[in-house]
C-alpha cells in the first residue's frame, strides 16, 4: 500500500506551514535553522518504521518548497525516518491542490495530515485522508 504522509506537524512535532499566510518561498530558508535542530516525533518514526517494515511505500509529501528537497532529505535520514520518497509541492496560493494532484497521480492509498481543514478538502476530492490521530492512535 502507498501511504502519504505530512511532514511538519506530523513527522515535526512543529508545523511550518499555514495555507492561509501567502508567503515568499525563501522565507522559509530563514526559519530553516530551526527546522534543522528539530527532531522528528520518536512515536511517528517508529510507526512509520513498521508500516514500511510491513511492504507498505512511505511517501512524504510536503508544502515545503522545492528548494528545500535536498536539506529536507538529508534530515530525514539524519534522524533516521523511514521514508521511500519525498515530493516538495511548495507552500503558498495553490498548495492544497498540488497536493491532491500528487496523491492522486501516485495513487496513495492514503494521506496523512495534521491540518483538518486539508483532510476535509482531501476528503471531497475523493482521497482517502485522515487526520494525525485517526492514523496514529
Amino acid at each position: 500500500m502507498r501511504i502519504g504522509v505530512d511532514l511538519d506537524g506530523i513527522v515535526t512535532r512543529v508545523g511550518f506551514y499555514n495555507p492561509s499566510l501567502k508567503l515568499p518561498w525563501w522565507l522559509f530558508f530563514a526559519l530553516m535553522p530551526a527546522a534543522i535542530i528539530l527532531k522528528p516525533d520518536k512515536t511517528v518514526v517508529s510507526r512509520l518504521k513498521i508500516m514500511q517494515d510491513g511492504g507498505n511505500e512511505i511517501i512524504i509529501v510536503t508544502a515545503r518548497p522545492c528548494q528545500s528537497a535536498q536539506l529536507t532529505e538529508r534530515w530525514l535520514k539524519l534522524h533516521h525516518v523511514p521514508f521511500d520518497r519525498l515530493i516538495c509541492v511548495g507552500f503558498g496560493e495553490g498548495t492544497n491542490d498540488r497536493k491532491l494532484k500528487v496523491i492522486q497521480e501516485e495513487k496513495m492509498a492514503i494521506f496523512v495530515d495534521n491540518d483538518i481543514r486539508l483532510v476535509m478538502f482531501m476528503k471531497k476530492n475523493s482521497v482517502n485522508a485522515v487526520s494525525t490521530f485517526e492514523f496514529f492512535s
